[in-house]
């Protein structure tokens, strides 16, 4: 695709950011080839996961500085906050179309692992944080980089980040645009998983290949916690329900119960 490697290997579709001389950093068109890629990934039943990386080592060092001159209009504002004179102006239709592209990886049917390695800064660590979980190499470095440019984070990490690290230390890490290690995300919660330091995306296949031979459970997972986030406990525990009567219709609950009857590890078709 160019500037978005797609390929799908064990039932695992694996997304990679190919701009190793930008550092992985998000132009227009990454951001069109990664909502191409999302829409590929919900057609087609053979994927059962997904890994989110970049190529060479660094997930993604944020949007590229070209692109962001390109979202910016100049003049000032015209009476829908913008205030008058004060310098380039935002189309806000462009940042929800860019905000759209992480949302659909939230969104998607099946596990979403961000592998990081390198550099994951300022965009690169909201598209992180719209997957479901992140694993982080040793060489990890993230930051909520922003600030530094005297923005906010835009692309849904004020949403995402609190969710994840809670919204005091979301609120330190945006104002002070710090960098931290991958220690330090596995200790407040922005990752879940190790990667080691060679031959890293393999590992991170080898958690989305177990993930994509899993029960269709595996796949309902992501989704009934995210949206259970947002419910009241009766309503909750009514999504519980409604997932496990549709687990336990498809045909992965009796494939576990005879293959634990019969001694042998269960095939499951992931529905």
């Amino acid at each position: 695709m160019g500037e978005v490697g797609y390929e799908v290997v064990e039932g695992v579709a694996h997304v990679t950011l190919d701009r190793p001389d930008k550092r992985n950093a998000m132009d227009l068109e990454v951001f069109a080839q990664l909502a191409e890629c999302a829409a590929r990934i919900q057609a087609e039943d053979s994927v059962g996961a997904v890994v989110v990386a970049g190529r060479g080592g660094p997930f993604s060092a944020g949007l590229d500085l070209a692109a962001l001159g390109g979202l910016l209009s100049a003049g000032g504002g015209d009476g829908d906050g913008r205030a008058q004179g004060s310098g380039p102006a935002l189309d806000p239709e462009l940042v929800a179309r860019l905000q759209a592209t992480f949302t659909a990886y939230e969104e998607l049917n099946v596990p979403v692992l961000a592998a990081i390695e390198g550099h994951c800064l300022g965009g690169g660590i909201q598209l992180a944080a719209a997957c479901h979980l992140r694993a982080v190499a040793p060489t990890a470095a993230m930051a909520v980089l922003e600030s530094r440019g005297g923005l906010v984070p835009d692309l849904g990490g004020t949403h995402r980040l609190p969710r994840l690290i809670g919204p005091g230390r979301t609120t330190e890490l945006a104002m002070t645009a710090r960098v931290f290690d991958a220690e330090e995300a596995l200790r407040i919660g922005f990752a879940e998983l190790t990667l080691p330091a060679e031959a890293t995306q393999d590992a991170a296949h080898e958690h989305a290949a177990r993930w994509a031979a899993g029960p269709g459970s595996v796949r309902r997972i992501p989704r009934l916690v995210r949206e259970n986030l947002g419910r009241d406990r009766t309503a909750a525990l009514g999504a519980e329900i409604a997932a496990q009567v549709a687990a336990v219709s498809g045909p992965d609950v009796t494939e576990a119960l005879t293959a634990h009857l019969e001694g042998r590890a269960p095939r499951f078709v992931g529905r």
